[in-house]
């Protein structure tokens, strides 16, 4: 059983260099260590004694330095922290406890009485145990009711841990922090999933300030956020690892949501905290923004490689662009075992590797991104080449004679699986061995893309068994991850570190091999799983092994703005029609899972059926294919907003492109809770019918911005029809073919051209669409970020083009405007063209500069860059 200790007696320790500006210890060989990284952010570690449970990795724990505003008294057995933006009182006459306030003295965190920092004296586990809000009932019926309703006397409302169950709001349930191959997991109550990011935020209503934690580990763990609950203790989130130490942020940002994922991104980025931010290194090229193609069932076909090549032509004879295909696994499943062979090509299916990447990647202008997993089958022909060259996990000190730890792999299909090793990322050998298997096997036949799949190394299940510690998590030094868990300095336990690391060894590799190889491009690393820090590597990922049915559908949109709110990959989306079940989707289903997917970042329709899902699937049925067409053509022509949006929000923010309508509104209670409809940027409300037989959708219109507006209008994007926003729902039609969106008065959204081919169709074309208030004056503006959409020259040599396109309007005109920030990159058109919404009859003036009109109620200007 496990004996949960609270550590006591603990006393000020003098501070040596390059330590926290404030440390206590016991003479037990405890150490509770705080240290404010900058005035917002403060780092705080619990290290159990390192004679009794050694430290989890060789190198130690690295200490950013301190921000130059702290300051500490002590006096007695009570400490004060303080930097310019907060304060942190410390008690140390028991079990130490921490309280969080703002400069002015407003409470927003604290640890709970007497047992904030326990441990459990068997397994070296680590918990923490903080104060969540009073959780007895306020009132007879306050859980009872059906509409989305805040009480008056609840203030606490718990978001984040990434791509996790459940709805939006995570207060009161319990998660695991493990990796899983969850194949047709509950949306609902489904744990764990694939991803591990401890990280969640905190939002009082009564104060208006946000908060956040992140949890600095990566070993199997646990939170509760109010599950649990217990009179003898009180009210209570807690954390759990099952390997210590306990190393935690609180960040407090400016007490904005924003501010607080943007502090949260710096901390896992590779910049580290004290650099210029920037979510990763390079940008996604442009394709990533169209459709992408897949199917498990396709790519084992038995001529798989003509199969693909017509699937791609009937693509664009249905009349739908295509930028990408995923190759799937049975491109090298063996002819006889029906075993995934990661690198050796089924010549049967595939004669050519070559011609098949020349003509796809090439002639028709899609881009491969290749299915690969990180083990290697026993029965692998390469198995011994790369044993002998260290390339695999170390087995657990008591194996006998093993040269390398043996797992249970994913072989064939479902439950299939057979003896294999996974590889050591942070082993030179592993990252070797298979840098050399994607130049050989993909990059030099031209498939340039890569899928990292089944990364969550769940099947690694001895805690005693070791990685190498030759290569850091990020591959660097500087103030990342792995500098601040100690990652590196030699063999480590797999239990100590924690199996997620390799998943970002995977995606680091992948991504400097196919970087090396091809400098000039952009690297396209989608991973299936994911830790804090991914999307410095992997651009993309989705949902994972989703099912065929409406509640996929309705609960997805709550799980992609819980991985928005967390910082997750900025390219994020669903199986479009679901991955698993043994039925397709009906015509409905499809279309309405196509018409959300078309506001996602990421758009991909991908199966595990007898015959793939195909999005022309229904083509006899009246309407169908012509609805997924228009829903699909329509995204196309936003990839201008779509490509803006990723740049400014995310790369260089964290932020999400389709953010919580509380991102913009939390000053409206009723927003904390929606999380069926969603913001695609900060001014245009999507609310996706995923109801079956749903014909028409309640659409919650807020009556005020977190940014003072109030009285705010919103227009039906397709109509023109103006509403006023009230804080309440109203009732719009939602036929077959029509997804409810509504623009607030100030919007700008920038079109493309019209695609046929792929999304490069449309990059010598610019339509801005304005959003002018109905009456009264208004105004409005809108980044556009503009470069090749290929190269690396963006990131690494300051060549991209950034436009600041705005309007003012009065009663009776709309006067058009655009700035020059950064001219370096030649924009491929001469003109913007502007668009009022339907029925606004205002005249439309270019401000100074010359104009061009294609028709009467549009105007254009020439661009000068």
């Amino acid at each position: 059983m496990p004996r949960i200790h609270i550590p006591s007696s603990f006393s000020p320790a003098a501070r040596a260099p390059e330590t926290p500006v404030f440390e206590l210890r016991n003479p037990r060989g405890h150490a509770l260590s705080i240290q404010p990284i900058s005035d917002t952010v403060v780092r705080v570690v619990h290290q159990l004694p390192l004679r009794v449970f050694p430290q989890k990795t060789n190198g130690g724990i690295a200490w950013e330095p301190a921000a130059p505003s702290a300051t500490v008294d002590v006096n007695g057995t009570n400490g004060t922290l303080k930097t310019n933006a907060l304060t942190v009182k410390i008690n140390f006459d028991a079990c130490p406890t921490l309280q969080w306030f703002t400069k002015d003295g407003t409470p927003f965190h604290a640890d709970s009485k007497t047992r904030a920092y326990s441990f459990d004296a068997a397994s070296g586990a680590v918990l923490h145990y903080v104060e969540r809000e009073n959780y007895l009932p306020t009132s007879e019926d306050e859980f009872t009711s059906t509409e989305p309703y805040v009480h008056p006397e609840r203030n606490e409302f718990v978001y984040g841990l990434g791509e996790s169950r459940g709805s939006l709001v995570k207060t009161g349930k319990k998660f695991t922090m493990e990796g899983r191959d969850a194949l047709s997991y509950d949306w609902e109550n489904g744990d764990p999933l694939y991803k591990v990011n401890p990280f969640y935020t905190v939002y009082n209503k009564k104060t208006k300030l946000w908060h956040g934690i992140f949890y600095n580990n990566l070993s199997d763990s646990s939170i509760d956020l109010g599950t649990e609950v217990d009179a003898l203790w009180g009210c209570f989130r807690m954390y759990r690892a099952n390997s210590g130490p306990l190393d935690y942020y609180v960040i407090l940002g400016d007490g904005t949501l924003p501010s607080v994922l943007t502090e949260y991104a710096r901390l896992v980025s590779p910049a580290g905290p004290t650099s210029a931010f920037a979510a990763s290194p390079s940008l996604p090229p442009l394709s990533q923004f169209g459709y992408l193609s897949s199917s498990l069932t396709l790519a084992a076909e038995a001529h798989a490689q003509e199969s693909i090549i017509q699937f791609l032509k009937d693509c664009r004879i249905h009349g739908f662009p295509v930028d990408g295909l995923y190759l799937s696994s049975g491109w090298c499943q063996d002819e006889e075992t029906d075993d995934r062979n990661y690198f050796v090509w089924n010549r049967s299916r595939y004669p050519s590797p070559a011609d098949f990447g020349r003509i796809v990647e090439k002639e028709l202008g899609v881009q491969f991104i290749v299915n690969i997993k990180p083990w290697l089958l026993a029965a692998h022909p390469r198995y011994d080449a790369a044993l002998k060259r260290g390339a695999f996990v170390r087995p657990a000190p008591d194996a006998e004679e093993a040269e390398a730890a043996m797992s249970w792999t994913w072989a064939a299909g479902f439950a299939s699986h057979k003896p294999g090793s996974y590889y050591d990322y942070s082993s030179r050998a592993a990252c070797e061995f298979w840098d050399e298997q994607i130049r050989a096997e993909l990059l030099a036949h031209g498939l340039t893309g890569m899928w990292i799949d089944n990364n969550e190394i769940s099947g690694l299940e001895d805690d005693e068994e070791r990685f190498v510690g030759e290569v850091g998590v990020f591959g660097i030094k500087g103030g990342n991850v792995e500098t601040r868990m100690g990652w590196g300095g030699g063999e480590i336990r797999v239990g100590s570190v924690g199996k997620a690391v390799q998943t970002m060894g995977m995606a680091r590799t992948t991504y400097e091999t196919v970087l090396a190889a091809r400098p000039e491009h952009r690297p396209v690393i989608v991973s299936r799983s994911g830790v804090p820090g991914i999307q410095a590597y992997a651009h993309a990922t989705w949902s994972g092994d989703n099912s065929t049915t409406w509640k996929a559908l309705q609960w997805g949109t709550k799980m992609t703005l819980s991985v928005g709110m967390s910082f997750g990959p900025g390219l994020y989306g669903h199986d479009i029609g679901g991955f698993a079940g043994v039925h397709h989707p009906s015509p409905e289903l499809l279309v309405r899972w196509c018409q959300n997917g078309a506001w996602h970042s990421r758009f991909t329709v991908h199966s595990w059926k007898e015959v793939s899902t195909t999005i022309w699937m229904y083509d006899d049925v009246p309407g169908i294919s012509d609805a997924i067409r228009a829903a699909l053509a329509f995204r196309y022509r936003l990839a201008p907003t779509f490509y803006s949006l990723y740049v400014t929000d995310y790369q260089r923010h964290g932020w999400p492109i389709l953010k919580p309508l509380l991102w913009h509104h939390s000053v409206d209670p009723i927003t904390l809770q929606l999380d069926e409809e969603f913001l695609f940027g900060s001014h245009v409300l999507v609310a996706p019918v995923t109801t079956k037989g749903a014909t028409t959708r309640r659409v919650y219109l807020p009556a005020q911005a977190n940014d003072g507006e109030s009285a705010l209008q919103w227009c039906e994007l397709d109509t023109g029809v103006w509403h006023a926003g009230k804080g309440d729902f109203i009732e719009l039609a939602a036929p077959l073919e029509r997804t409810p969106a509504l623009v607030r008065a100030g919007a700008i959204l920038i079109l493309g051209g019209a695609c046929t081919r792929n999304i490069y169709d449309g990059v010598a074309s610019r339509t801005a669409l304005l959003f002018p208030a109905p009456s009264g004056d208004s105004q409005g503006s809108f980044t556009l970020i503009e470069d090749d959409g290929v190269s690396n020259d963006h990131t690494g040599k300051g060549v991209y083009t950034e436009l600041v396109v705005s309007f003012a309007a009065t009663e009776a005109e709309v006067v058009v405007d655009y700035q020059v920030v950064h001219g370096a990159y030649k924009l491929p058109y001469e003109v913007i063209w502007f668009e009022l919404p339907r029925g606004d009859k205002r005249k439309l003036v270019m401000k100074g500069g010359k104009t061009e009109r294609r028709k009467e109620d549009e105007v254009g200007i020439v661009v000068n860059v």
